[in-house]
């Protein structure tokens, strides 16, 4: 009796198992599609991809593509959603070789659109290269004053006792009151000349200030300070006064002038009466007259008369030099005598060169 039952229920076992097939044939419509002989509805669980679907199914995950286009209802094939109902083939493997891709439909995309862009305008050329004359001793060159300066303080003398100054020698300054120096400050060393006259019109012009070197404070005290010489253009003495260092350029850039404005030459640097090449020579032309470093100057003198038995021949004007700007004052300009043909004295005519 118990082995008949038990084989009773191996036979009820087998039959049920027979019964629940795992997919079942839909005869009847779909959304996507009639279900046919070859096909059927497979359901997407969580986790499902193409891929994966394919893989369990069919043992070929290559044949995606073709599931995917039997499925127009699938926009994207990365992106399927559970509930998602798609209609796969049974033995879809005898149609497709192992292991071989399903060609994918090409998608062609469209070039980007280049928008055209028009190139910046080539830079502007660089301005042309103005020329320049080197002048070392710049340092050196005096200026005119319409008053004496008191300059900041004076020398008050050497630590060895000696009546002249120069280069490398220690010495002992005073500064005058409400100046505070510190450890460092570098000062120029200038004298300054008596009151002298134009010499055409005879009138006061200035003060002539000589500059005789450069110091550098090294100590400051209460009533003195110490500092040596840097460098000496001349001798200094005691009592000889201090301004403010201000290293000047050495480039002089050359500029022509506007106006062909005349003047005279008034001094020379070093006091001498006759003027040559390479030395510094005073105009009675300066910032008031719009004169500016780099303007150039032909030294010139008057034309002269002479008489024949039946007329009067006037010579031309005769340039005997020329002058270059390097420093500029109010009233009057320091230049260096870049040219000359002749030697020359003060009084002598100038003109400002103008053009290129």
């Amino acid at each position: 009796m118990k082995r008949t039952i038990l084989i009773c229920l191996m036979v009820g076992t087998l039959l049920l198992a027979f019964t629940q097939t795992p997919h079942v044939r839909a005869q009847e419509a779909t959304p996507y599609g009639q279900a046919d002989q070859e096909t059927y509805i497979h359901v997407v669980v969580k986790g499902d991809t193409l891929w994966d679907i394919c893989e369990d199914l069919y043992a070929n995950p290559w044949v995606w593509p073709k599931v995917w286009q039997m499925n127009p209802h699938i926009t994207n094939p990365h992106w399927i959603y559970p509930g998602t109902e798609l209609r796969v083939y049974y033995e879809v493997a005898r149609f497709f070789e192992e292991g071989t891709a399903v060609e994918e439909t090409a998608v062609v995309e469209e070039a980007p659109v280049v928008e055209e862009v028009t190139p910046p305008p080539p830079p502007p050329p660089p301005p042309p290269k103005v020329p320049t004359i080197t002048f070392s001793e710049i340092d050196q060159v005096g200026f005119i004053t319409p008053f004496v300066p008191e300059g900041k303080g004076v020398i008050l003398g050497g630590k060895r006792q000696r009546t002249l100054i120069g280069a490398a020698d220690k010495i002992y300054v005073q500064f005058r009151e409400g100046v505070q120096p510190e450890v460092g400050d570098r000062f120029f060393v200038f004298k300054t000349s008596l009151l002298f006259k134009h010499p055409i019109t005879k009138k006061d012009v200035g003060y002539l200030n000589t500059m005789l070197g450069v110091l550098e404070v090294v100590l400051v005290a209460p009533d003195h300070s110490k500092a040596v010489v840097l460098s000496s253009f001349q001798e200094m003495t005691a009592t000889d006064k201090l301004m403010p260092y201000k290293k000047r350029s050495e480039e002089i850039a050359l500029q022509p002038g506007a106006e062909p404005i005349e003047g005279n030459i008034i001094l020379a640097e070093w006091g001498t009466f006759l003027i040559a090449h390479r030395q510094i020579a005073f105009i009675d032309l300066g910032a008031n007259d719009e004169i500016k470093a780099g303007h150039r100057f032909e030294v010139f003198q008057e034309p002269k008369a002479l008489t024949s038995r039946d007329e009067e021949i006037v010579l031309s004007i005769q340039p005997i030099g020329e002058l270059l700007v390097l420093a500029v004052e109010q009233e009057t300009a320091a230049t260096l005598v870049v040219e000359s043909l002749s030697e020359f004295t003060p009084g002598e005519r100038v003109r400002l060169i103008t053009g290129e």
